[in-house]
């Protein structure tokens, strides 16, 4: 295995150790792997895209530099989920501060918390976003054709794109799921 397949690879807690080090790429890695939760608690939240962006940045800026206080590391999607809804908080407040000088009723400082079980579904879907490549064509684009695109394409669009037979993507789907199944497992596409 290559130094960049290897990579891609990193556990959570691994990544937190290699940007205790100071890897910048260890950092992004983490970025890039957590960002979508953090927009996910932005965006339930009820606040403005410009205060999102905030609560996005701060975020990622507590984090950088609380990191080296994280105590389990392999929880870090737990604990930045903590940190970007304090900060939901944090604004909302101010808009509850704002309203009432307008004599208004401040929006109430209640966050839904996502579950464990909804950043457990993150981290396992973007597990399988990452397993894609590593399957191989066409079975990565046909699963994500299938499984991620909105609206989900027609058969008859499917068959047209990967130029398949209507009757062959059914079957074709279950291999590559099969594949990617095996993957996910640690035994590669083909099982080895």
């Amino acid at each position: 295995m290559n130094a960049a397949a290897s990579r891609t690879d990193d556990s959570t807690a691994e990544l937190v150790r290699r940007c205790g080090d100071g890897d910048g790429r260890a950092w992004q890695r983490l970025v890039d792997r957590y960002g979508a939760l953090v927009w996910s608690i932005v965006t339930r939240a009820g606040i403005t895209r410009e205060d999102g962006e905030d609560v996005f940045q701060n975020t990622w800026t507590i984090a950088f530099e609380e990191l080296p206080r994280l105590r389990e590391s392999e929880r870090f999607g737990a604990w930045i989920a903590m940190v970007a809804r304090h900060q939901v908080l944090r604004v909302r407040r101010g808009y509850g501060i704002s309203r009432r000088a307008r004599e208004r009723i401040a929006v109430p400082d209640a966050v839904e918390e996502p579950p464990d079980e909804e950043i457990e579904a993150l981290d396992d879907r973007r597990l399988v976003w990452e397993a894609f490549p590593r399957i191989g064509e066409p079975c990565g684009a046909l699963l994500k054709a299938l499984y991620y695109e909105q609206p989900t394409p027609a058969y008859v669009e499917i068959s047209k794109r990967f130029g398949m037979k209507i009757g062959s993507i059914g079957p074709t789907r279950a291999r590559c799921l099969k594949k990617l199944e095996r993957e996910l497992a640690g035994g590669g596409p083909d099982g080895r």
